[in-house]
């Protein structure tokens, strides 16, 4: 039982390397494909659709006991689903493909944020979101170069980017999380004090609580960036001429940021008070996301990378200890998925919109909405903050 915490971090470093490196895989076998901008946007929302109608759900099944069945079945679902992209031929099996990878990173994501609350002692919250957080961008930072290594070494010289040989590793790669998920506890339900005496909060119990809704937007708005981020600097990528290696390392220097500024996390937490450090996660990130399109050479957009990613790397972990903070014992794997249930909101709503955006006005216009996007978040992280202040 100790030990769970480490084969926690495994699991998740592992799976997040796959799901991050397919998103920029997908995006480049949905244009080797024939897809266009908006094809794009739809295959990119298919991602989140079984998610925005599940997670919750997922979440009441964790919190009644079964987390460790959750993260196994999450698990073994994204490799299948990686198998599929990998053989997919159409467009049209890859938008199942992508459906069905989103499915099991709802599973696994669900699984793995509700066992730290379920097994952690308060005091230990912040540190051990900081540390699961961690091990997601140590995960996307580490399959990105996996992944287009693989893509280039496969893609030879000839038009376009092989993208087969990739999935297949990434594949590899996520079957060597079975393990670990195999060892993961079963924790009793009422295991924790007084878990067993309180009741279940409803979705509207949760959404009324003073400062859920700002949290549950602020995580949906910096997760979204990411995916429309993932998702659209490889098509930028290919107007600028950028090789699929130079958008894997300007994609690294996002995740390889977000790294940073979780290990300085609990350190900036003693500094810092919480409620500047949510809103620096989208006042602070929107102006450089708007200007990613305008800086046009690779060392700029790099260096706004790596500010856009310091930023969102520190909003993600504190949402989490923010929600489940916010609701009863009984509620607190629930209350994860409800947060995660309006990030998949934004992440089917926005690349569609993204992907029409593109269509009409262009790659580029995508970025500048985004920016506005978080500026607007951040218009309400500040309302939240002022009337916490206040309160």
């Amino acid at each position: 039982m100790r030990r769970w915490y480490p084969h926690l971090c495994v699991i998740t470093a592992l799976s997040q390397a796959a799901y991050n490196s397919a998103r920029m895989l997908v995006s480049y076998r949905s244009l080797d494909l024939g897809g266009d901008g908006l094809a794009l946007g739809i295959i990119t929302a298919l991602f989140s659709l079984l998610p925005l109608v599940v997670a919750v759900q997922v979440g009441r099944a964790v919190d009644n006991g079964h987390p460790a069945g959750m993260l196994r079945a999450g698990v073994l679902l994204t490799v299948v689903a990686l198998l599929v992209i990998a053989l997919s031929g159409d467009l049209v099996v890859l938008g199942i493909g992508n459906a069905l990878l989103g499915f099991g990173q709802i599973l696994a994501v669900v699984a793995s944020q509700g066992f730290i609350p379920l097994l952690s002692e308060p005091e230990d919250l912040d540190r051990r979101f900081a540390g699961w957080s961690l091990a997601v961008s140590i995960g996307q930072t580490a399959g990105l170069p996996v992944a287009g290594l693989v893509s280039a070494a496969s893609s030879g010289g000839g038009d376009g980017v092989s993208t087969t040989a990739a999935l297949l590793a990434l594949a590899a790669l996520v079957a060597f999380a079975v393990p670990s998920s195999l060892v993961m506890p079963v924790p009793q339900r009422g295991s924790r004090k007084h878990a067993s005496e309180e009741s279940a909060q409803s979705v509207l119990t949760m959404l009324a609580i003073p400062g859920m809704r700002p949290a549950v937007f602020s995580s949906l708005v910096v997760l979204t960036s990411m995916d429309v981020l993932s998702a659209f600097l490889p098509v930028l990528g290919e107007e600028y001429g950028f090789s699929v290696l130079l958008v894997t390392v300007l994609l690294m220097l996002r995740t390889g940021s977000s790294v940073v500024s979780r290990v300085f996390l609990p350190g900036l937490l003693r500094v810092i008070p919480r409620r500047w450090l949510l809103l620096s996660a989208t006042f602070c990130s929107a102006l450089p996301m708007s200007l990613l399109p305008l800086a046009q050479q690779p060392v700029l957009i790099g260096i706004l990378l790596v500010i856009v990613g310091f930023f969102w790397g520190i909003g993600q972990p504190l949402t989490m200890t923010w929600v489940v903070t916010l609701v009863s014992h009984r509620s607190r794997a629930s209350a994860l998925s409800l947060r995660l249930t309006g990030n998949r909101l934004g992440q089917v709503l926005v690349p569609l919109g993204a992907g029409a955006i593109a269509g009409v006005a262009g790659v580029a216009s995508v970025f500048v909405v985004t920016g506005a996007l978080l500026w607007t978040s951040s218009g309400f992280t500040w309302r939240a903050v002022r009337g916490e202040r206040s309160g």
